[in-house]
């Protein structure tokens, strides 16, 4: 089981149980709601999200 951590965050790959390209665009809606550091956290938390479902796009086309 691979394993990707970004933003101080562990998530394998292998887990169905979240949308990571629907988690990243609500991140980023939370993000543009907020301001500061927190919003500063939910853009990385977006990123993580966003490259995560990256990951498994390039994983099933392997």
């Amino acid at each position: 089981m691979r394993l990707s951590r970004s933003a101080g965050y562990t998530v394998s790959l292998m887990c169905s149980k979240y949308d990571p390209q629907h988690e990243a665009e609500a991140a980023m809606r939370r993000a543009a709601a907020s301001e500061g550091a927190d919003r500063q956290r939910l853009i990385q938390l977006a990123l993580a999200w966003h490259q995560l479902a990256r990951d498994r796009r390039e994983e099933r086309t392997d």
